[in-house]
């Protein structure tokens, strides 16, 4: 995401509702170790997944297309 994207805001607001939330939730079931475990998990899916993002031209090792099995068809139902 950079700053000028559109929509950044909204985005970055949506995903700190949907980390308070994830983090009540597991307050009122579970305690509060786990609402800051639950919490920080979050967090670090949605750091991973913005990671992944910047590394989409070709950087990224594991994504399909690259490596020995570049000229198959992904199988969604092979979990090898």
């Amino acid at each position: 995401m950079t700053p000028q994207a559109q929509g950044l805001w909204a985005r970055l607001l949506v995903r700190a509702l949907v980390v308070a939330a994830a983090g009540v939730m597991a307050l009122g079931f579970l305690g509060a170790g786990a609402a800051v475990l639950v919490a920080a998990l979050t967090v670090l899916t949605y750091v991973l997944l913005w990671l992944r993002s910047r590394f989409v031209g070709g950087a990224w090792p594991f994504l399909p297309g690259h490596g020995e099995d570049a000229g198959e068809a992904p199988d969604p139902t092979d979990f090898r």
